[in-house]
Parts: C-alpha cells; sequence; structure tokens
C-alpha cells in the first residue's frame, strides 16, 4: 500500500499542475449546468412567445365572428398584405392564415370551412405557435358544432360517443423528471469526461514523453503503478460527477419549471443518494480510459480512441428514453444501465431497495479493478513499454 500511496500522490499532483488536465476535468461539470439552464429557458420562452405572437391573417373580412372569438381569447391577430408563401419562406413571419372567399358561405350552409396556416415545416422554433393556432381551431369548430345541435334540439353529447379518463399513475415528480430525463446522462458523461485528462496523461503522455519505462525500472509492482495511477484519475473524476450533478440541480432549482408545467422539487437526501448511486462509475470510467491509453502512440491519439470511449454511456440512456422498460433487480448490475436507473428512481421519489445500491457499486468497481489489473498485466509487455 505504501506504492500505491507514492505513486496515487505523484499522480494527484502532476494533475494539479497540468492546466490542461484540470480544464478537461472541470469544463464539462461548468458547461453542463449552463446548457441545461439555457436549454429549459429557451423552451420556456418558446411557450411564452406562442403566446403572445401575433397571428397574421389574410382575409380577416370572410370570418369576422372567428376573428372576434380569437381577439376574444386575448389573441393579438393582424392583417397581413402580400405573399403568404413568399413571406414564410423568407422568415419574415412564423406563419400565416389565410381565409378564403367562400368561408363565410360554407360556413352560413353548415358546410365544412376551410382556414389555410402557411408555415414552415423546417422552423422548429415556429411549431409551437403552429400548434397553438391549431388548437385554438379545434376549440372554435367543436364550439361552434355544439351550438348547431343546441339550435336544432339536440344535445352535444351526440358528439362525443366515447371519452377518454385518464387516470395516471406517475406523480408530478415523476412526470417532471420523465420530461429532465437528460440529466442523468450528463452526470454520467462528467464521469468519463472529467478523469480522461489524468488517465490519458498516466499512460500515453508518459509513454510519448518517454518517461514511463524510466518509472518501471523502480522496484515497484507493475499494479502498484497502475493502481495508484487509476486511484488519482479517479479522484478527478468523482469531482466532475459530483460537480457536475450539483450544479445541474441548482440550474434546475432556478429554471421557473412550473411555466411549462413541471412540478421539479429536490431535498438534500435524494441528492446524497444520487452521488452515492453514480460515484462508483468514476473508478470503471478512468480504468478504461487507462486501458485503451496505453494503445495509443500519443496523446493525442489517445484522445481520439476514448473520444469514441464517450459514446458508450449515450448507449444505456437513449435506450431508456426510446423504450422505457419494467426494472429489474438484475438491471443494476449493468454499469451505465444501473447508474441512470438509480438516478431516475431517486429523482422520481421512488423506494429503491438497498441492493440496487449495492449491485450498482459492486459491479463498477469490480469492473474497474479487473480493468486496471488487465492494464498492469500489459505493462509487463516490451511493446506496451
Amino acid at each position: 500500500m505504501h506504492a500505491i500511496r507514492v505513486v496515487f500522490g505523484k499522480e494527484l499532483i502532476d494533475g494539479r499542475r497540468d492546466r490542461r488536465a484540470v480544464m478537461s476535468a472541470f469544463i464539462f461539470p461548468v458547461m453542463a449546468p449552463i446548457l441545461v439552464y439555457g436549454m429549459m429557458t429557451f423552451i420556456i420562452n418558446m411557450r411564452h412567445q406562442a403566446q403572445d405572437t401575433a397571428i397574421p391573417m389574410v382575409g380577416l373580412d370572410n370570418a369576422p365572428s372567428f376573428v372576434r372569438w380569437l381577439e376574444e381569447k386575448d389573441v393579438n391577430v393582424t392583417e397581413f398584405k402580400g405573399d403568404p408563401r413568399l413571406a414564410v419562406e423568407n422568415k419574415e413571419v412564423e406563419l400565416v392564415a389565410v381565409i378564403p372567399n367562400d368561408f363565410g358561405e360554407r360556413f352560413a350552409q353548415t358546410r365544412t370551412a376551410v382556414i389555410e396556416i402557411v408555415y414552415d415545416g423546417s422552423r422548429t422554433d415556429a411549431m409551437a405557435t403552429v400548434g397553438r393556432f391549431r388548437g385554438l381551431i379545434r376549440e372554435y369548430s367543436s364550439e361552434i358544432a355544439a351550438l348547431r345541435l343546441i339550435v336544432r334540439g339536440v344535445t352535444p353529447e351526440v358528439m362525443r360517443v366515447v371519452i377518454a379518463e385518464d387516470i395516471d399513475v406517475a406523480s408530478k415528480q415523476q412526470r417532471a423528471v420523465a420530461a429532465l430525463n437528460f440529466i442523468p446522462l450528463y452526470i454520467i458523461l462528467a464521469a468519463f469526461v472529467a478523469g480522461m485528462g489524468i488517465a490519458v496523461d498516466s499512460t500515453a503522455g508518459e509513454r510519448e514523453r518517454k518517461t514511463l519505462e524510466p518509472l518501471l525500472i523502480n522496484p515497484v509492482e507493475r499494479h502498484d503503478f497502475v493502481i495508484g495511477k487509476w486511484l488519482a484519475a479517479s479522484i478527478f473524476a468523482a469531482l466532475g460527477v459530483v460537480l457536475t450533478l450539483i450544479l445541474c440541480i441548482v440550474a434546475l432549482v432556478q429554471v421557473p419549471l412550473d411555466q411549462i408545467g413541471l412540478n421539479f422539487h429536490i431535498t438534500g437526501t435524494q441528492i446524497l443518494l444520487m452521488i452515492i448511486a453514480v460515484l462508483p462509475l468514476a473508478l470503471l470510467a478512468t480504468s478504461m480510459q487507462m486501458l485503451l491509453g496505453i494503445f495509443a502512440r500519443s496523446f493525442k491519439d489517445a484522445q481520439s480512441y476514448i473520444g469514441l470511449l464517450t459514446m458508450l454511456p449515450m448507449i444505456p440512456s437513449f435506450f431508456l428514453m426510446l423504450n422505457p422498460v419494467a426494472t429489474q433487480v438484475w438491471m443494476y448490475a449493468v454499469p451505465m444501465l444501473g447508474q441512470h436507473l438509480l438516478m431516475v428512481e431517486v429523482l422520481g421519489n421512488k423506494d429503491v431497495p438497498i441492493i440496487a445500491y449495492a449491485y450498482s457499486s459492486l459491479a463498477s468497481v469490480v469492473m474497474g479493478l479487473a480493468l486496471a489489473l488487465i492494464t498492469a498485466r500489459l505493462f509487463q509487455r516490451e511493446n506496451i513499454i
């Protein structure tokens, strides 16, 4: 253990002095919450913009009752002059509503009247406004249809043959977590990004600087060197994970999520449980990076190899986003998948069995240690040195 402590201390000092390693360790934890805050603020602003945007309309005089109804709904209707298609293509307006000249005649004859919506389907920022206007048209259509039935002595209930009654078993917190499913992905990615600089520098970096062979000449077992380097890199990865988690939570608390119908709150206990759940992943991530790093000829080569490694934690996260599954106990023992499940369930205030934390932590630690020992074994080869 003395040799491991010496190597561990030496790598911590070198890592702290290496600006490149420090930047790679802490730039992601700082950028992730900024990205989270910016993205959620953008979504909220789009919702507000959809509520406040004026609706340019051609043929206002063709549907005066519909225009008055929109104004009663606090919708700002403006008259549009010019070519609607050209204006939309040139991004001058998000949409233009066109009311044909025969709208009033068809409306009076109780025939289906048409309102054309000219918009650009490639503009994602306009979809909220288009969706809101479509909803208003459906609401107006339903009200007029109900009034026509009442005038004819028919109850509007005949239009609603079958209705769906929603019984949502998910709590408001769980629905909020489902909408914020990308947060666990950022936290897991931090384990692979924050310690990458130290892990790569302690293998490929030293090999490039020709300092690896003099280091291994010392009468110390190879696994002592590797474990010391591994633990030092894991410290940086763990700090990055904790910092990313805390700053992402702080960013979410600052965003007015209630304005988009999300009820999100978190306690100190939940934050602590999330840290416990994801922290062992730092050991696995750095061991994988060190194993790949010894096959690289230079620091730059190792970064290109390990850059592909950061895609690995995205697989279980995207799988769960696109294909939700009923959680089984064995899933907690799958690295990255288990951490993602634990964080989602903790954020959703679900009761998580203690065995889940044990499975998740043990799997990551055992696999990380196994990869570190494989790396130490490979250091015995002359072609690696």
